[in-house]
């Protein structure tokens, strides 16, 4: 009998049992981690059985991914009902288009990453969705571990997003409800350590290390987020495109809603709310007293001449607001400069003045942080500029015995 013609690549190795089985190895110069095109190989050493009609029909399949591979060939063919395709139906479904534009582009980061997960034999994507089980779920999980536990936690999160909606359109996607291999892994979806309150010690290094590096508008920044207990994507007025991909109405804390000495509106992107925080007081004799003389002092640092307009914090290079990426970049220097933790985002800076005006005595904080509720049990005490003024007053009080404390400590 004739010797079988085998494919490039294949060998054929006879096994103790007597019989005849089939493998297929890449040639050394696609070995991983070898790269084309800004690509690794996708394609591994792989056992193909004894029965030579399938093994050549897998032979064939790995070969034309090395070629295409080999030849920077980007397919485009998408199979239904594959990992990938379901990816794609799940983000024209209204469970994926509801969410924030920065939820869903953070969705499709990590569905990208799931379906170039390389395999032995091409991706992920090209997997059957319907065929994919827990003990699969357990090894992507696995992969991504080296890359950052909270990476592979967000992978969970998403791809089981992904399977139970897939599971109610059984008939469309051939997934089989209430079976999600990605559920039921003990992958806990909140963060070990939440974000940790900036002390107003910090905020002060903070800012004084900020105006001496040349960034003033961070300073102003930071006391926008801890003085009025600011979202990060407000005091910056970072823009968040909606799914259409048309930025939103204007964003950040402008100009003309300042008047100094008088209040300041915060126009909220999150909660839609306007919030007219009173910036002084009048006592009962006619004194007036500032109430955020801290904040207004790293306001004047930036304040344009004449009657400015447009967002309070602006890049000192371009004078435009700052892009995330680069928010972040001059956030950590200026950490860094000031001896500060690595852990204090800028998001701490928010935590810290709601933590200070807690240690204040004031538990409602709604008139000024724009929170929804305060808890289940309080959801009609609704805020006020009232509220606001007497948190401020409350705050100051508390600012003033911290001072005198730290005095009487040093004469001892």
């Amino acid at each position: 009998m004739a010797k079988a013609a085998l494919y490039r690549y294949m060998r054929a190795k006879k096994l103790k049992s007597g019989e005849i089985a089939f493998f297929w190895e890449p040639p050394h110069w696609a070995r991983r981690p070898a790269t084309r095109f800004g690509r690794v190989c996708p394609v591994t050493a792989s056992a193909l059985g004894t029965d030579l009609a399938k093994a050549l029909v897998s032979a064939a399949s790995l070969n034309e991914a090395l070629d295409e591979w080999r030849l920077g060939v980007v397919t485009t063919r998408v199979s239904i009902g594959s990992v990938l395709w379901l990816f794609q139906w799940y983000q024209t479904q209204r469970k994926f288009t509801k969410n924030a534009a920065k939820t869903q582009a953070d969705y499709r980061k990590i569905m990208e990453a799931v379906a170039n997960l390389p395999m032995r034999v091409g991706t992920f994507g090209d997997r059957s969705a319907a065929k994919v089980d827990t003990e699969v779920a357990d090894k992507v999980y696995e992969k991504f571990v080296p890359r950052g536990e909270r990476q592979a936690m967000y992978v969970v999160q998403v791809c089981r997003a992904v399977w139970n909606l897939a599971g109610r359109y059984e008939k469309q996607t051939c997934v089989r409800r209430n079976e999600n291999p990605w559920a039921g892994m003990g992958v806990s979806y909140k963060a070990k350590i939440g974000n940790r309150p900036t002390s107003r010690s910090e905020y002060e290094r903070y800012c004084a290390s900020a105006i001496d590096l040349g960034f003033p508008s961070m300073a102003a920044a930071a006391a926008l987020g801890f003085e009025l207990i600011q979202r990060v994507w407000d005091v910056f007025g970072i823009p968040d495109p909606d799914i259409s991909g048309v930025e939103s109405e204007t964003r950040g804390i402008q100009w003309e809603d300042y008047r100094p000495g008088v209040s300041i509106t915060i126009r909220q992107s999150k909660t839609g709310k306007h919030l007219t925080i009173p910036l002084c007081d009048r006592m009962p004799g006619g004194e007036r007293i500032t109430l955020y003389p801290e904040l207004e002092a790293r306001l004047a640092m930036v304040r344009p001449s004449g009657v400015p307009t447009g967002p309070i914090v602006c890049e000192e290079r371009t004078g435009k607001p700052y892009k995330h990426r680069r928010m972040s970049t001059v956030h950590r220097r200026i950490c860094v400069a000031a001896g500060l933790p690595k852990a204090m985002t800028f998001t701490c800076f928010r935590h810290g003045g709601a933590t200070e005006v807690g240690d204040a005595g004031e538990t409602d904080l709604r008139s000024i942080s724009g929170h929804s509720k305060l808890d289940t049990t309080a959801i009609y005490n609704k805020a006020s500029e009232e509220k606001a003024r007497r948190i401020a007053v409350r705050r100051r009080e508390h600012i003033a015995e911290i001072a005198s404390a730290d005095a009487g400590g040093d004469d001892d």
